[in-house]
């Protein structure tokens, strides 16, 4: 076997390089660059519960639970908890959303329900800046319809709808069979007792419920054909 110099001088240089080359992986790839926790980091990850304590550390706070605070809006300084990955703003009685939310790149479940004072259609753009939202909860909203921009969400990967009894799921799911990552779509207590045949297109569903809805067994049936693959929660 013979080894030329000049061989070993290129296997030195790469193996030099390997360094670089891990900075460059670990700074382009979206997911190393973003530093969020794992599920197993954020569930271990203190929940912040008063904004008080929150706001003197907002790069130290993963998870934001601000539910029931009677907040009648939602600070600006919201936009300084770059590191958010969880907030829950639900039962409050703000009617707009600030645009300092939509700095929250990480922002990965927000919380809505039982926000009836908020203008969805208002909120909606502030919403889909959250590129990584995976969950939101817009349960107890008396929501008739859904903003089209909603669909913009393509890493959605659970939505809340239930207890928004005038809901139209026609428009609601013509909205959603867009969403190609959705796994969970929850309309429990809506009044449905049938669903549009579109409800075809969601076959990456893996689960819908509906409990406490007047369905009855031939509809049930026939949901069970139209997604075979979905655990339909009646």
């Amino acid at each position: 076997l013979i080894i030329r110099s000049a061989d070993v001088n290129l296997l030195i240089m790469r193996i030099k390089l390997l360094p670089l080359l891990l900075v460059f992986v670990l700074c382009y790839n979206p997911i190393y660059s973003q530093n969020i926790l794992s599920p197993k980091e954020l569930a271990k990850a203190k929940e912040y519960r008063n904004w008080k304590d929150a706001i003197d550390k907002p790069l130290k706070v993963h998870k934001l639970n601000l539910k029931r605070s009677k907040l009648s809006e939602l600070p600006r300084e919201i936009g300084k908890f770059k590191n958010l990955q969880i907030l829950e703003l639900g039962s409050n009685k703000f009617k707009v959303l600030p645009r300092e939310l939509g700095r929250l790149k990480k922002l990965q479940y927000l919380g809505l329900s039982y926000s009836r004072n908020l203008n969805i259609n208002k909120a909606m753009p502030v919403i889909v800046k959250l590129k990584l939202l995976e969950n939101i909860d817009l349960s107890d909203n008396q929501l008739k319809q859904l903003p089209r921009d909603i669909a913009r969400l393509k890493n959605l990967k659970q939505i809340n709808l239930s207890y928004n009894k005038n809901i139209n799921t026609r428009q609601v799911l013509s909205i959603l069979s867009r969403l190609d990552q959705l796994e969970i779509l929850m309309l429990a207590e809506n009044n449905i007792k049938t669903l549009p045949e579109s409800i075809v297109k969601m076959q990456n569903l893996k689960e819908l419920h509906l409990q406490f809805n007047p369905i009855n067994e031939a509809e049930r049936k026939n949901l069970v054909t139209l997604l075979p693959n979905t655990k339909i929660i009646f």
